[in-house]
């Protein structure tokens, strides 16, 4: 079970690094452009949404499948246990919320504040950093 669950946090995570990047550029588009925020915008941002907080969910489960089936004792002072089970975990959180923010801010303004295109850039850029060296490895072989 751990190995299906794995897999489907990995390929929910690519669609939500796709959705985030492209809120994010768009987010930067209005804002530089001083347009109306439209209807696409808003579902991109709550397709964001979703795939985040979907990512999340799975994340969890994954977390919690993991630490009941494995015998590892849990030692802050091995980096990559730290980085997978603690930084990680903690970091898509935080992403999850900040997205959040920006799609109820969306969902009631007009017009891209710089705020939000910050909030979203620092998501984006919190996603990227905590994206496991274990994927950049398969992805460039």
């Amino acid at each position: 079970m751990y190995p299906i669950i794995k897999d489907i946090h990995h390929y929910v995570g690519m669609a939500t690094l796709v959705f985030i990047f492209l809120l994010t550029v768009v987010a930067f588009i209005y804002y530089i452009q001083g347009r109306v925020i439209s209807g696409q915008v808003r579902k991109v941002s709550t397709l964001a949404l979703i795939l985040t907080h979907t990512q999340v969910l799975i994340g969890i489960v994954l977390l919690i499948t993991y630490f009941s089936t494995s015998q590892v004792s849990f030692d802050m002072k091995n980096a990559f246990l730290r980085r997978n089970y603690m930084e990680h975990p903690l970091t898509m959180i935080i992403v999850a919320i900040l997205i959040t923010i920006v799609n109820t801010k969306i969902k009631k303004i007009n017009d891209m504040k710089f705020w939000m295109v910050l909030v979203l850039a620092i998501s984006l850029a919190l996603v990227i950093g905590m994206i496991p060296r274990a994927f950049w490895n398969t992805l460039f072989i």
